[in-house]
C-alpha cells in the first residue's frame, strides 16, 4: 500500500482525440435484395415475351377479320383460275374444279364435305330439305364426272369443260340463292 501512497495523484494527460465522424452521417447496414439479378432479368425477359405476343395475336386477328374474300367470289375465282391454268392436264383440271366446288360447300353453305367421298357426300345430302332435287341430281352429275376424269382418266374436250365450268358455276349460284333465301326468312 505504500507503493499507491508514492503515487502521485493525477494521472499524466492524454493529448486529445482527433475529429471522427459526427453521427447525422452514420448510415444503417446495407440490404440484401431478396432476388438475384438474373432472376429478375429473367422475369422482365418472360414478360417482355408474353406482352410481345399478346400484342402479335392483337395485329393477326385485325388484320385478318376485314380481308375475308365471300365464299361464292373464292369459288367462282378458284374454277376460274383451275380453267386457264389446267388447258392440257384433264386429271389436274378436274382435281382444282372439284376442290373449289367442295371448299364452297364447306365455307359458303356449312356442308362436311373434306373427309368423305363424293358417294358418302351425295349419301349425306339425301334427306336434307334444304336443297332440291334437282339441285342435289346435277350435283350428283358434277361429281361423277370428275370422278371419271380423276380416277378413270377420261379425256375431256374444249366444250365438255366449258359445260363442267358453267354447270359447277350454276350450282355455286343456286346453293348462294339457297342460302341468301335462308338469310332473309331469318
Amino acid at each position: 500500500m505504500s507503493l499507491l501512497a508514492q503515487m502521485p495523484a493525477s494521472a499524466p494527460q492524454l493529448p486529445p482525440l482527433p475529429e471522427g465522424p459526427t453521427f447525422d452521417r452514420v448510415r444503417g447496414p446495407i440490404e440484401i435484395p431478396t432476388y438475384e439479378t438474373w432472376q429478375i432479368a429473367l422475369a422482365v425477359a418472360v414478360g417482355t415475351l408474353l406482352l410481345g405476343l399478346l400484342i402479335w395475336f392483337f395485329i393477326r386477328a385485325r388484320s385478318k377479320a376485314p380481308n375475308a374474300i365471300p365464299p361464292r367470289e373464292s369459288a367462282l375465282a378458284e374454277l376460274e383460275t383451275a380453267a386457264q391454268l389446267t388447258e392440257n392436264d384433264d386429271e389436274r383440271f378436274a382435281q382444282l374444279s372439284s376442290q373449289a366446288l367442295r371448299r364452297y360447300l364447306e365455307k359458303g353453305l356449312g356442308l362436311r364435305f373434306s373427309a368423305c367421298t363424293s358417294e358418302e357426300f351425295l349419301g349425306s345430302l339425301k334427306g336434307n330439305t334444304r336443297f332440291p332435287l334437282e339441285f342435289q341430281e346435277q350435283l350428283a352429275e358434277v361429281l361423277t364426272i370428275f370422278d371419271q376424269i380423276k380416277f378413270a382418266q377420261k379425256p375431256v374436250s374444249q366444250e365438255t369443260r366449258s359445260q363442267i365450268i358453267q354447270s359447277v358455276s350454276q350450282l355455286i349460284e343456286q346453293a348462294h340463292a339457297v342460302t341468301h333465301e335462308e338469310g332473309a326468312q331469318a
